[in-house]
C-alpha cells in the first residue's frame, strides 16, 4: 500500500525515515514534501 508523503510527518529525534521503499533524511523529506504539494489530481506536477 502506498503512503503519500504529504500526510506523513518527521518525528523529532530521528535521523532518517523510511517511506514507500525510500529512506529520507530531514532535508530530503522536506524537499519531497514540498514537491508533493505541487501535484494535481492525476499525479502530474503543476507549473508554478
Amino acid at each position: 500500500m502506498s503512503r503519500r508523503i504529504i500526510y506523513c510527518y518527521f518525528p523529532d529525534g530521528v535521523n532518517s525515515l523510511f517511506i514507500d521503499g525510500k529512506r529520507y533524511t530531514r532535508a530530503q523529506f522536506e524537499r519531497a514534501k514540498a514537491r508533493e504539494k505541487r501535484r494535481d489530481k492525476q499525479g502530474r506536477f503543476l507549473s508554478v
